[in-house]
């Protein structure tokens, strides 16, 4: 039986802060700006930069659901670099694994 996420938990344990997170995540993109898979990338980008390897799984995985290639995604996951190597160091192998367990 598959584990659950950290995400699945807080949405069981706490569905109404869940929500309003989701919520508030669809109204910072303002009139729908930026699309799906720009957004994405985006946040592939900044998660990268904040080492925080849960929500770089999940938007590796959204990104890879908006449409985006492996080759786009690791070029957003690398933009960060500037800031140290260690961005690159923890995503690539992450990218890598998104890829293999692709359907």
């Amino acid at each position: 039986m598959r584990e659950k996420s950290p995400w699945e938990i807080f949405m069981e344990e706490c569905p109404g802060v869940a929500n309003a997170f989701i919520e508030l995540s669809k109204e910072v993109n303002i009139g729908r700006a930026l699309d799906e898979k720009t957004r994405n990338l985006i946040l592939v980008g900044i998660f990268s930069s904040t080492r925080d390897p849960v929500a770089l799984r999940h938007f590796v995985s959204e990104a890879f659901k908006a449409g985006a290639t492996k080759q786009e995604i690791e070029a957003a996951a690398l933009l960060p670099f500037s800031v140290g190597v260690s961005s690159a160091e923890m995503s690539i192998p992450i990218i890598v694994e998104a890829v293999k367990s692709k359907p």
